[in-house]
């Protein structure tokens, strides 16, 4: 009964993920692309938040928010071009360059999928994450062009987010079922 429940907030966790960065167009003071909105940091609370809790629920609440978060931003890199409001906006600054913000966009897909991937702690979570996310990403591309540059950017993303230390998560699960197999 844990897993329904788990994989039913990984599914909430995931439609806020992907509507989450949004919000910005409906709060002036954001400005479109926020650098509060489009980045690792409300992930990183909610990582937060799951770390100290250690339940199902909550650390794959966390895990669906801070993949399609990932997502998000892996089609976000990719506008028509670096200009207006595809740049990443700071309340107060204003737009960033353009190198700013494909760095700034670069990094935090590889975050959000770190956060997500370490939260995870058994192989039947990692099949879940990994079918929530192929979904998403289906979901998304179907709204844009871009599926075959997005589809890299998260490929290598993820890729780079499993180089990473992590004391828990996606590695010691894939490493736990080499050698139970």
């Amino acid at each position: 009964m844990r897993y329904i429940f788990g994989m039913l907030m990984l599914l909430i966790g995931i439609v806020a993920g992907l509507a989450f960065p949004d919000i910005d167009l409906r709060w002036d003071f954001l400005g479109h692309r926020s650098i509060v909105t489009h980045s690792f940091l409300v992930p990183l609370l909610l990582f937060g938040v799951a770390y100290q809790q250690k339940h199902i629920t909550t650390r794959l609440l966390a895990a669906g928010f801070s993949l399609s978060l990932a997502i998000h931003l892996s089609f976000d890199l990719f506008p028509r071009a670096w200009a207006g409001y595809a740049l990443i906006y700071i309340p107060g600054y204003g737009r960033t360059n353009p190198e700013f913000s494909q760095i700034w966009t670069a990094v935090n897909i590889v975050i959000c999928m770190y956060l997500a991937l370490v939260l995870v702690n058994s192989i039947f979570e990692l099949i879940g994450v990994i079918v929530g996310a192929l979904a998403t990403f289906s979901l998304h591309a179907v709204q844009t062009s871009i599926f075959v540059p997005a589809l890299l950017t998260l490929i290598a993303a993820t890729s780079v987010a499993l180089l990473l230390p992590a004391n828990s998560g996606t590695k010691q699960v894939v490493q736990r079922q080499k050698w139970e197999t």
